[in-house]
């Protein structure tokens, strides 16, 4: 199935996005980083390559342990923010299906919440055992699926029972990487070895006092689906996902419970 609608789309929505990432996606990604550090087992004087980086927060914390870090996006705009954060690192706008690096150049992978953004997780995967040298580490996250998570089971109830989905493009499954059986076979065909499976706590930290209006800003996959609704059934979505995230409010916003993947390996 051709995905180049949903590539070029994700591209766009993220470059849209980037401004205000920080105030909406990294309140939950940026718990991830601390794990995912752990699992690539960094050392001074490594090479790491932060995949998908938006802002670059993978890297920008790798090389807070004296790794030379750098990163690459398909968005423009994130790369912008990531070079004004973190003025020293390198920085450049790139598709992980396409990597412009040479073979084995990196100690270390990695890619927080990315790879399900990917129209080809396989091409993806291959270029990324290309570009890490034997011996080095892959780590990346993902959310878990819906019948792990009360958020993405409540979003998924309402879009089932209001929203047309032939009216969004063709997209590849979002919750195919929440399924370790299927990463650590995909894992070790691709070449790794010693994988290991980590499941996150991690918390949806909405800010304001519609859930649904941050919702829209936090991700570009549910946003695709929802725009491409009828006034009618965007407006009963809104309602659905207001009243089944009531529970979670907060002073501030929300706080739902979120939980990720953390998937990591050795190239063999």
């Amino acid at each position: 199935m051709n995905f180049e609608n949903f590539h070029n789309a994700e591209r766009d929505g993220w470059d849209a996005r980037a401004a205000g990432y920080a105030e909406a996606t990294a309140l939950a990604t940026l718990q991830i980083v601390p794990a995912m550090l752990e699992a690539l087992e960094l050392r001074a004087g490594q090479r790491l390559l932060d995949i998908a980086c938006g802002p670059g927060y993978v890297a920008g914390a790798a090389s807070a342990l004296n790794v030379t870090a750098e990163g690459i996006d398909f968005a423009p705009q994130m790369i912008a923010e990531a070079k004004a954060r973190f003025k020293d690192l390198n920085f450049q706008v790139g598709d992980v299906q396409s990597l412009p690096y040479p073979d084995n150049a990196f100690d270390a992978t990695a890619c927080n919440i990315g790879l399900f953004h990917v129209a080809d997780t396989e091409t993806a995967l291959s270029e990324i055992v290309r570009v890490t040298r034997p011996g080095g580490r892959f780590a990346f996250s993902q959310w878990a699926a819906p019948a792990e998570a009360e958020l993405y089971a409540a979003l998924f109830a309402a879009l089932k029972a209001h929203a047309d989905m032939t009216l969004a493009d063709p997209a590849p499954d979002a919750y195919r990487l929440s399924d370790p059986s299927i990463v650590e076979n995909m894992m070790s065909d691709a070449g790794f070895g010693d994988l290991n499976t980590k499941r996150l706590n991690t918390t949806l930290i909405a800010t304001g006092d519609d859930f649904f209006d941050f919702f829209m800003k936090f991700g570009v996959r549910v946003p695709l689906i929802v725009k491409a609704q009828t006034e009618a059934a965007q407006a009963t979505l809104r309602h659905e996902m207001n009243a089944a995230m009531a529970p979670y409010k907060t002073q501030t916003g929300f706080e739902v419970p979120m939980p990720s993947l953390l998937y990591s390996g050795v190239l063999k």
